[in-house]
């Protein structure tokens, strides 16, 4: 990666948990912070501890989940459920 994107990506993982490669490439400087997709969740407790395990490698990334409201809903089961953003638009 080029030096000239410090901490400008934001990037995502495969999986429910950091693999030794994720970790690796969330050292990268060029990293800035971390998305959360459905493929990513399973449960609750599940996501703090991913969220923790990404925290131990960089404490300083951003990190952001998928959760736009409505019909996007990553996080589900456990959570509360946001409307769609159309809706609180809307709202007087």
């Amino acid at each position: 990666m080029s030096s000239g994107l410090q901490g400008s990506l934001m990037v995502d993982v495969a999986g429910t948990w950091l693999t030794s490669e994720d970790r690796q490439f969330l050292r990268q400087p060029e990293v800035g912070g971390l998305i959360i997709f459905a493929r990513n969740i399973e449960h609750p407790r599940q996501v703090r501890e991913l969220s923790a395990a990404i925290r131990a490698v960089r404490p300083d990334l951003l990190l952001a989940v998928d959760q736009e409201g409505g019909r996007v809903q990553r996080l589900r089961q456990g959570f509360v459920r946001l409307p769609p953003m159309r809706a609180i638009a809307d709202k007087p």
